[in-house]
């Protein structure tokens, strides 16, 4: 059976390289992205209603308070 700690210490490494990851939600205009940035890293402002439809900016970063680590960026 695998040890529970085997990953600890790439885990670690890994974000003291990498503290941040940057994730691009990508999709045809109207699909759900924005909904799905928001339903899942809780952030409101992805929220759907302060966006048209095709309006959403990739140089706007969204960040999760749930959690810091992932950067988003909603396409258009």
């Amino acid at each position: 059976p695998p040890h529970s700690g085997s990953l600890d210490p790439s885990t670690e490494e890994i974000l003291r390289q990498c503290p941040r990851f940057r994730i691009l939600v990508m999709g045809k205009s109207g699909v759900g992205k924005t909904s799905l940035i928001n339903s899942t890293f809780g952030i409101d402002d992805a929220r759907p209603e302060h966006y048209e439809s095709g309006e959403a900016n990739i140089d706007t970063s969204l960040c999760s308070k749930l959690n810091d680590r992932f950067v988003l960026h909603d396409s258009k």
